[in-house]
């Protein structure tokens, strides 16, 4: 088995490399104070200066092509936070967010 493997998956590694620490969906809406039934939608991108949120992307040899819209509702949603981070790298500025929908509201919570 690789060394890699032996310090644990992809998702662990990173959360130590970056100093975060693993919490449950319920714990981190009690900490931040969403409540309850809100739904975790997935992992986003937020550009902070701007207040905007990744809604696209693609690239090819030639050009990258980024789509930013004002509302966390237009966001791409990524399932895995490993997935999130690649793609924030790619975004200078921009930050992983943890997107919830309580139906009347949104709410978005930095997870770096």
């Amino acid at each position: 088995m690789g060394q890699a493997k032996q310090r644990g998956t992809r998702e662990e590694r990173m959360a130590q490399k970056l100093g975060l620490v693993k919490c449950t969906i319920d714990e981190l809406k009690h900490k931040l104070n969403i409540p309850d039934e809100a739904e975790f939608l997935g992992y986003g991108i937020h550009l902070e200066v701007k207040d905007e949120f990744l809604s696209d992307f693609s690239e090819d040899k030639d050009a990258t092509r980024k789509m930013w819209a004002s509302s966390p509702e237009h966001a791409k949603l990524f399932s895995e936070f490993s997935d999130a981070y690649d793609m924030a790298f790619k975004c200078e500025g921009s930050v992983v967010v943890g997107i919830f929908d309580g139906k009347k509201q949104m709410w978005v919570a930095p997870v770096q």
